[in-house]
């Protein structure tokens, strides 16, 4: 088996070299977008940025009244959001950023920051410079495991918690995580990414394949292409996968003591909706809601639905 595996991954190594003679740099994911030029393509002017360690995190705050941060998942950015941020903003003040590691923001100050605990105070610490103690929480696939383990963490700060396609067990990972962070192929994820691959990990979060965007995957490429991210998306991976092998990744579940709210799409390519049974099974005060025929990122894909019955459980 670990032979047969082996060969697989050097078969598929000389099919990418192959590929990016034929291909060129680009399409390869070979290079390297400087942020300024990612900046002048993706900021707005209520793009902030937040000096951590010497790392420019970038963030947007909008709206106005109770504070909501909004926490994205692998391989996305901020801009995830904007169907729920164009929903909200009127009966929100909205917090979203680019996680370290991701977007605009790019690596973090060590890899340390990749794993659970330094990644909950990191956010523990990007709020508290915001002034901000006590606000609603929303994370979606790595975002919603963040989330939930900082509630756990800080229960005093979480009015409400909202986990949307949450990682949350141990489970088979997803094709990009596996394949980047294969023995055979960690040092070439760090240097090239292929469009191919990134195209394909976008189809595979939407459920209605139609709805996937050529701007949408523009954006994922763009900001793995960023210089310094398909490195720290190596680390992410390898991190994920660690924390995937082990038996206590969900043992702490039950004890989630925030009013939480669990939204899962029954086409989930990426944490099946097995996993949202578990969620039921293992923290029954939670409220449940499923959306027929959506992907891995519904809060993306069907953004008005889904926020819709985010403000209706936020409402006290």
């Amino acid at each position: 088996m670990e032979m047969k595996f082996h060969m697989r991954n050097i078969f598929t190594l000389y099919f990418i070299l192959i590929n990016a003679l034929i291909a060129g740099c680009a399409s390869m994911g070979a290079i390297n977008i400087p942020v300024e030029q990612l900046k002048k393509q993706y900021t707005s002017n209520i793009d902030k940025y937040m000096d951590f360690y010497g790392v420019q995190v970038r963030y947007r705050d909008e709206g106005r009244g109770p504070v909501l941060l909004l926490l994205h998942g692998i391989c996305a950015s901020l801009e995830t959001w904007n169907g729920w941020v164009n929903q909200m903003k009127g009966n929100y003040r909205i917090i979203r950023l680019d996680i370290p590691g991701f977007g605009i923001t790019g690596p973090a100050p060590n890899k340390s920051y990749y794993n659970r605990e330094m990644a909950v105070e990191f956010l523990d610490a990007f709020m508290a410079r915001l002034g901000i103690n006590n606000f609603y929480m929303a994370g979606n696939s790595l975002g919603g495991y963040l989330a939930w383990n900082y509630a756990l963490k800080y229960p005093h700060k979480v009015r409400r918690l909202i986990l949307i396609d949450s990682v949350g067990y141990k489970q088979k990972l997803p094709f990009i995580l596996d394949f980047a962070t294969s023995p055979a192929m960690q040092v070439m994820a760090r240097s090239m990414m292929p469009r191919w691959m990134l195209n394909k990990a976008v189809y595979q979060v939407y459920g209605d394949k139609s709805k996937v965007t050529p701007e949408a995957q523009k954006r994922y490429f763009d900001f793995a292409m960023r210089e310094g991210n398909k490195g720290s998306y190596v680390d992410i991976f390898l991190e994920m996968r660690r924390q995937n092998e082990s038996v206590n990744i969900s043992k702490d579940i039950p004890n989630i003591k925030v009013p939480t709210l669990v939204m899962w799409g029954t086409k989930d390519e990426w944490v099946p909706f097995m996993y949202f049974e578990k969620w039921k099974k293992d923290l029954p005060s939670a409220r449940f809601i499923s959306y027929e025929g959506a992907g891995h990122i519904p809060m993306e894909e069907i953004p008005d639905i889904t926020a819709r019955d985010a403000m209706s459980f936020l409402m006290p």
